[in-house]
C-alpha cells in the first residue's frame, strides 16, 4: 500500500518536473516594439505605404469604444447615442487615408507599453494620446493582436477607447 501511494505521488508529480522552461521571448519583444515605433513614424511621416504594411489584412479589426465621459457628452446631444458605433468603413486605410490628406500633422504618441508574446503571438497595449496639430483630440487606452508570419510581426486587431 505504501508503495503504491509513493508511486501514484511521484507520478502525479511528474508534469511538474517535464515542464518546459520559459521561452526566451527578448529578440520577439524587440520586433514588436519595432512595429509600434514604425506605427507612430508612419502618422508622423504621413506613409501610407509603410502603414498599411504593418498589418496582417487591410481589413483588420479596427474599432472604437466611447469612454464614459464622452458617451455621457453625446448623449446629452442625442438621447439614442451608444457607446460603440459599428462601421465596416473604418479600417486601417480610412484611417491612414484621412491623416495623409489632412495638411495639420498628426502624431499618436504611446505610454506605459506593455508586451505579452510567446513568440508566435503578441497582445500589445498601452496609453495614448492623439495629437493634431498642437491639440490633443483623443485620449485612452490601446489594445493590439498581433501574429508572427514567419517574415515579420504583423497586426491583426486594434482597439482603442475614446475619452
Amino acid at each position: 500500500m505504501k508503495l503504491s501511494l509513493l508511486l501514484l505521488t511521484c507520478l502525479v508529480s511528474l508534469p511538474a518536473f517535464a515542464e518546459e522552461k520559459p521561452k526566451d521571448t527578448a529578440v520577439a519583444r524587440q520586433q514588436i516594439t519595432a512595429v509600434v515605433d514604425d506605427f507612430r513614424e508612419a502618422i508622423i511621416q504621413k506613409d501610407r505605404k509603410k502603414f498599411l504594411g504593418l498589418f496582417l489584412r487591410e481589413d483588420a479589426t479596427w474599432q472604437s469604444v466611447d469612454g464614459e465621459e464622452l458617451l455621457k457628452r453625446r448623449l446629452q446631444k442625442n438621447p439614442k447615442a451608444t457607446r460603440l458605433k459599428l462601421d465596416a468603413r473604418q479600417n486601417p486605410t480610412t484611417f491612414i487615408d484621412e491623416i495623409v490628406a489632412d495638411p495639420e500633422r498628426s502624431e499618436e504618441k504611446f505610454t506605459h507599453v506593455r508586451i505579452d508574446t510567446d513568440g508566435t503571438i503578441a497582445s500589445v497595449s498601452f496609453e495614448f494620446t492623439f495629437h493634431l496639430g498642437e491639440r490633443v483630440i483623443n485620449r485612452g487606452q490601446e489594445s493590439w493582436h498581433l501574429v508572427n508570419t514567419g517574415t515579420g510581426w504583423k497586426i491583426a486587431s486594434v482597439i482603442w477607447s475614446n475619452n
